[in-house]
């Protein structure tokens, strides 16, 4: 029986793999005004001529005859123009599409990895704090000069397996409300070898790590890759960690949802682009709801008040005093963070009901910190790392 690696070694593993995510992040983004782009105009077109199609036809089927068309003659040879430009658009999709398709498949296969490795530690708690623990106590200190660098590619796993863990206990504490989650929540059953030990439902733990906690891992995971973008690059001037005023500040958030968006769509691909022949319709009903709730929640991360985007709101806040990208960084606000989330819900700029749940279970002192207190059994002061979760 082979030895499971240390969890030193998976966190450089993973830490090799995002990296690797972001270089052809990089290249998506190079790439995209020459294929995806052109890839995304095709389809928009395909579409629009097909819902104009839809409305003249609409109308005949309703009054009897077509319906005048502004500048053109009569709708009969309007819609013949439309159609010969819908070919052309069908005969350039054709061209691009084999490119497109390989780079949805081969980004997908990449990310799956490494949430799938993130996952498997998120599902049991005991691993899960061994996994954020290390990373605390791995991260350089703050005057380390690749504290900037080193955080930027640790942080996604960080907050991706904050948020993970997040929405499990949202789940478990009653707080989700979204049907295709709440489907698919793992019952407590007893283990089938020793009936008095429970355990989550193997079954229907597989079809939740699948179809729920991967949404969410991946949507941790890249919710920050549209920062990689040539108009995010822009902004940053060569330097990714200096401080911006408030003008470039907000026009670089956009920038990077926007293209966050970009890369979900045309970088990892719609599922049903192209269906996957191997499954049946209703595995793929289920493919395209998981992917949806994807969507939900890079989409709406940005929203001060919407349920399943402070899913990974949350967790990208607390992280962003964990594991600071910013040139100037006290140590100490580590143990600020509690009190941020205190007050962010005061000022309504997060979900007051999921920040309370998540207060819960990071507690006051952070993992991975050190802490003073005083011992009950021996009555004087001692030191110890915090290296659990829900204190």
């Amino acid at each position: 029986m082979s030895q499971s690696p240390f969890i030193t070694e998976v966190l450089t593993d993973l830490k090799q793999q995002y990296v690797e995510l972001v270089d052809d992040a990089k290249a998506f983004y190079q790439e995209y005004d020459t294929l995806y782009g052109l890839y995304a105009k095709e389809v928009a077109r395909i579409e629009e001529i097909n819902l104009q199609v839809a409305t003249i036809q609409a109308y005949k089927k309703e009054h009897g005859v077509y319906p005048q068309i502004k500048d053109q003659p009569n709708a009969e040879s309007y819609l013949t123009e439309l159609m010969e430009i819908k070919d052309k658009a069908e005969h350039n999709l054709r061209t691009l599409e084999p490119s497109v398709i390989e780079g949805f498949q081969r980004r997908r296969k990449h990310i799956q990895a490494i949430s799938d490795a993130i996952i498997e530690h998120v599902v049991k708690e005991k691993d899960l704090n061994k996994f954020l623990t290390t990373i605390m106590l791995r991260a350089p200190l703050e005057q380390d000069h690749t504290r900037c660098a080193n955080n930027e590619k640790t942080k996604p796993l960080y907050v991706a397996a904050m948020a993970g863990k997040f929405l499990m206990q949202l789940a478990d504490n009653g707080l989700i409300e979204d049907d295709f989650i709440l489907a698919r929540v793992p019952k407590w059953v007893s283990n089938k070898d020793n009936p008095k030990q429970q355990e989550l439902d193997p079954e229907m733990l597989e079809d939740f790590k699948v179809h729920v906690l991967q949404p969410v891992v991946q949507a941790a995971l890249i919710h920050n890759i549209g920062s990689y973008s040539i108009d995010a690059e822009r902004v940053y001037c060569g330097n990714r960690y200096r401080a911006l005023d408030e003008p470039a500040r907000k026009e670089l958030v956009r920038f990077i949802y926007d293209n966050t968006l970009n890369y979900l769509k045309y970088g990892l691909g719609d599922p049903a682009t192209k269906p996957d022949p191997n499954l049946s319709e209703e595995e793929q009903e289920v493919e395209q709801e998981s992917y949806r709730l994807l969507q939900t929640f890079l989409a709406n991360y940005s929203k001060a008040l919407h349920p399943l985007g402070n899913v990974v709101r949350i967790p990208m806040i607390y992280s962003s005093f964990m594991l600071s990208t910013k040139a100037n960084h006290n140590f100490l606000i580590l143990f600020k963070a509690y009190d941020i989330l205190s007050s962010g819900i005061s000022k309504a700029v997060i979900h007051a009901d999921y920040a309370k749940a998540f207060k819960k279970m990071v507690g006051r002192y952070p993992l991975g910190t050190g802490i003073f207190f005083i011992s009950k059994e021996t009555h004087v002061p001692e030191r110890a790392v915090v290296i659990g979760l829900n204190p």
